[in-house]
């Protein structure tokens, strides 16, 4: 998947941001990583995904969830701008079979090999297995770069 558009459209985003100039580099920079770990944890939560009980099942909100989405991968991108990752071009894009409750424990695994090793391959790893997520989720590759582009 070609993502240079998402890298322009995240800038033209973070233009409106009032950063709070008392911080420090490093504390913005772990706010940020703090921020999609824990908008990764809400998006689990949506899924329900970890669930190992039997109960009633609840019907999932699909336009709540492709927000949250959507508003983690915003996230990301932001991450690999900050990195100066934001050279990447294409992501490739490969099916999986992993189950979701796995698909997000991954994502928590690749976002800490990215903090305590911080490399353009780990950023690489991260995107790719974001973007699997949400086609997991039954979003389309085109349904999600154009609705990040939209938003």
């Amino acid at each position: 998947m070609e993502i240079n558009s998402f890298f322009e459209k995240q800038r033209e985003r973070n233009t409106q941001l009032n950063i709070d100039n008392t911080l420090s580099e490093y504390k913005i920079w772990a706010r940020k990583h703090l921020e999609l770990h824990t908008k990764i944890s809400h998006l689990a939560d949506e899924t329900k995904c970890y669930k190992y009980w039997i109960g009633e099942d609840e019907e999932l909100n699909k336009s709540v969830l492709f927000e949250k989405y959507l508003d983690c991968f915003s996230n990301i991108i932001t991450i690999g701008i900050d990195r100066k990752y934001d050279s990447v071009e294409e992501i490739p894009i490969k099916p999986n079979d992993y189950c979701l409750s796995d698909q997000f424990l991954n994502l928590f695994i690749d976002l800490n090999d990215l903090i305590i090793s911080p490399s353009e391959d780990h950023y690489i790893t991260l995107v790719e297995d974001f973007i699997s997520l949400g086609i997991t989720l039954g979003y389309s590759e085109t349904q999600i770069k154009e609705s990040f582009l939209t938003i």
